[in-house]
């Protein structure tokens, strides 16, 4: 048999595939025997009744309510974020007056515990606002610190040299300073947006926001039903891998286009 040879193209999307599928399989037969082992069906329910529950989920009544409105305080949330990290961040690279204004103020929000910050903000505004603002707390200075670094770091000699030859200002912007900080900036968004996630997802079980996966895992918790909660930690990691994969498309669609 003559042997088979693969392009590295090929490989690379082997790879892709089979490593993640190897791991998955390695925690589920690792999660199975401990979950045997135990013999708590309650408190460590196997993989297969999880599934069951996952799927049982989305005949729920306040599923999609639940999911819609945690999705849109993610979007709304790292929307704000970036937007409002991206114009700083201009201004920073710009001006550093402002970069060492804001440098300060990302460094605490930065060291800030992510808990401390939710019960100090839910202090102060109701369920439905606290996670969007506890979420853009999170991601606004990993953001923008992310998103500096990415303009400063374009080389100075071309900025110069478009200078010298009086380069009109869309063309360095978008032929020299987009190309050059596109990367770093899906890079940063692709972990900022699961990360924002997260975070919303954790404010809401602290809020006790209404409609929400928050909400919904804070019921399973407090009914000890560990199958259902662990069903909506599946959903979270997937909804994760979504929002990644959004971010990773829209990168792949610019590097097409350049």
């Amino acid at each position: 048999m003559k042997n088979i040879k693969l392009n590295d193209k090929t490989k690379k999307i082997i790879g892709n595939v089979a490593y993640p599928l190897i791991a998955l399989a390695f925690v589920l037969a690792l999660w199975w025997i401990v979950a045997e082992v135990k013999d708590k069906p309650l408190v460590f329910p196997t993989p297969d009744k999880v599934v069951v529950d996952f799927f049982d989920l989305f005949a729920g009544a306040n599923f999609w309510k639940a999911v819609g409105m945690t999705v849109a305080r993610t979007v709304i949330c790292f929307a704000i974020s970036f937007v409002s990290a991206f114009l700083m961040a201009v201004l920073g690279g710009l001006w550093n007056p402002i970069h060492r204004v804001m440098s300060p103020i990302i460094s605490i929000l930065r060291s800030a515990p992510t808990l401390a910050i939710i019960l100090i903000i839910m202090l102060w505004l109701d369920g439905q606002r606290a996670p969007v603002v506890i979420g853009f707390l999170i991601a606004f200075p990993l953001l923008y610190q992310a998103i500096y670094t990415a303009i400063t770091g374009v080389d100075r000699d071309l900025v110069e040299m478009a200078k010298l030859y009086k380069v009109k200002p869309f063309d360095v912007v978008f032929g020299l300073y987009a190309p050059e900080i596109a990367p770093a900036v899906f890079d940063v968004c692709r972990s900022t947006v699961s990360l924002t996630l997260k975070v919303v997802i954790a404010a809401e079980v602290m809020t006790y926001a209404r409609g929400s996966i928050g909400l919904e895992m804070q019921k399973a918790n407090m009914s000890f039903d560990v199958s259902v909660l662990l069903a909506w930690t599946v959903l979270a990691v997937a909804l994760s891998f979504v929002f990644e994969g959004i971010v990773l498309g829209l990168k792949k669609l610019w590097e097409v286009k350049r």
